[in-house]
């Protein structure tokens, strides 16, 4: 998969080289996996800004279902929107059906022909996109991939991430 490790921008170019050399099934469920890491580590982001402890939050947003993370936006969003109001309901209902699709597709129970998986990334990438630029501009600069920071606006480091300077950019203010 994809570290986040990686700035977004090798982050994207890889998806965009396997997109191009891999079949378009797995170009998908790389997609949609890239999307919803930012969308789980931006509510992740939220849920840290309304003051819980950064394990807290992930405890939290992890065990949500995709689809949950809709509403359950409204708690940590500042002005309570939900997350398609957040993204618009276009973007919602790209992303919506992508993983419906790729829940099918990593659980066996629906594989379609590659050219399905193809005309469903020429749809999800622009939204994937999208939401990406929506969250920097919503969220201070912030749109899930690198640089959380804790309710008082510092840098978080996790375990995992020991040395601040690997880690990410902080948060603008």
């Amino acid at each position: 998969m994809t570290s986040i490790k990686l700035p977004y921008s090798r982050a994207r170019a890889r998806l965009d080289h396997v997109r191009k050399w891999a079949n378009h099934a797995e170009a998908f469920l790389l997609s949609m996996f890239l999307t919803e890491k930012i969308i789980r580590r931006t509510l992740v982001q939220l849920v840290i800004w309304k003051g819980s402890t950064p394990v807290d939050a992930f405890k939290t947003v992890k065990k949500l279902q995709f689809w949950q993370l809709k509403e359950e936006w409204k708690k940590y969003d500042e002005e309570s929107r939900s997350l398609n109001e957040v993204i618009e309901d276009d973007n919602w209902n790209v992303i919506d059906a992508a993983s419906k699709k790729r829940n099918d597709l990593v659980h066996g129970s629906g594989h379609e022909a590659q050219n399905v998986y193809r005309k469903q990334l020429e749809k999800l990438l622009p939204a994937h996109d999208e939401i990406k630029r929506k969250f920097a501009a919503k969220y201070s600069g912030f749109y899930g991939w690198r640089g959380m920071t804790d309710a008082a606006g510092n840098l978080y480091v996790s375990l995992t991430h020991s040395d601040p300077s690997t880690f990410g950019e902080a948060r603008v203010a």
